[in-house]
């Protein structure tokens, strides 16, 4: 059932928190590497770009959860306007 949740359109969603797990432990030990001075010009540009895309996947996450709490309250005011003008007194 997990894989073919993950397998629906959208499904990937829920896995915003392992992906952002797994590229915060990337930022840490390249970071460890510039610190301990193996390659530090790799490990800078490696920690640069892990902490863009862990900027990136924040943003992406904040707009969908935007639109997606839109959808809702459009969707939950759709149904109560129909109820309410369904009434014929």
């Amino acid at each position: 059932p997990f894989f073919a949740e993950i397998m629906q359109p959208g499904g990937g969603i829920i896995l915003i928190p392992f992906v952002r797990v797994i590229i915060t432990i990337l930022l840490v030990l390249t970071l460890m590497g510039f610190v301990a001075g193996v390659a530090r010009i790799h490990m800078a540009v490696l920690s640069f770009l892990s902490a863009g895309l862990l900027f990136s996947l924040s943003m992406f996450e904040r707009e969908f959860n935007k639109v997606h709490g839109q959808q809702r309250s459009n969707s939950a005011s759709s149904t109560t306007a129909a109820k309410t003008s369904n009434k014929t007194d």
